[in-house]
């Protein structure tokens, strides 16, 4: 068993990240603009990476993304995996809510020596790499759909596998589903925007989020949350 420590988790003071006026993550509009902000800081600050064609977001990214919702990262824990043949370390980081001081969501990490561009780094930043990969997967498991809506793939930069590299280990439930009355509001709301059926509905979707689905009860809350921001998004293009 490798060597876990508990760290203090206490309330940071130091939540520069996040700003005053927060956007409220259950609102479609907000989120809309949202994304515009968070890809103008993106491309300002050349806060993205291309892997193999597709464009993911540094950690850096989702931090900022984050405070624009009022949460800050911490890590809680950290686990030396280590044995004599490898550097091997875990973390667990948890997203916090700062006015309630609600964890929103947790992430768990993994990062090894033997990891193919990682075999040149001390300790101290194998350490450091697990730390950042856990911040990414817990912001990644509440607001990845904001980041896909930005233009951006909902995957960390850090947390990609790369040739001959480690995968993250992903503790993470699987997503949730949307329920009977979330379906029926939604394809409303399709009807609304000129989808004359639920065929054509679950279309439209499919061409939006590239997926596959024969159902509206496949897709999970954050899928649907990013197509009834889309589908709020272009009404208010079509009204302006």
């Amino acid at each position: 068993m490798g060597k876990k420590t508990k760290l203090n988790t206490k309330k940071s003071k130091n939540t520069s990240l996040v700003v005053k006026n927060n956007y409220n993550l259950n609102s479609p509009v907000q989120m809309a603009g949202m994304a515009n902000v968070l890809k103008n800081y993106i491309i300002k600050n050349n806060l993205s990476v291309k892997i193999v064609g597709r464009d993911y977001v540094m950690v850096e990214g989702w931090q900022y993304a984050g405070g624009l919702l009022g949460t800050f990262p911490r890590i809680v824990e950290v686990k030396n995996l280590s044995t004599g043949q490898e550097i091997k370390w875990q973390a667990q980081a948890e997203i916090v809510n700062v006015k309630t001081g609600k964890v929103i969501s947790t992430g768990f990490a993994v990062c090894s020596k033997k990891e193919s561009k990682k075999a040149t780094f001390d300790e101290y930043a194998i350490l450091s790499m697990a730390q950042t990969r856990a911040i990414g997967k817990a912001f990644r498991n509440v607001i990845g759909w904001v980041i896909k809506f930005a233009g951006y793939e909902s995957t960390p930069s850090e947390e990609m596998i790369r040739a001959g590299e480690e995968p993250v280990i992903n503790n993470s439930p699987a997503p949730e589903k949307i329920n009977q009355q979330e379906e029926v509001n939604l394809l409303r709301m399709m009807l609304n925007a000129g989808y004359g059926s639920k065929g054509k509905a679950i279309a439209g979707i499919n061409r939006l989020l590239k997926i596959n689905i024969k159902e509206l009860s496949e897709l999970t809350q954050s899928q649907a949350k990013s197509v009834t921001v889309a589908l709020l998004q272009k009404k208010h293009q079509k009204n302006g």
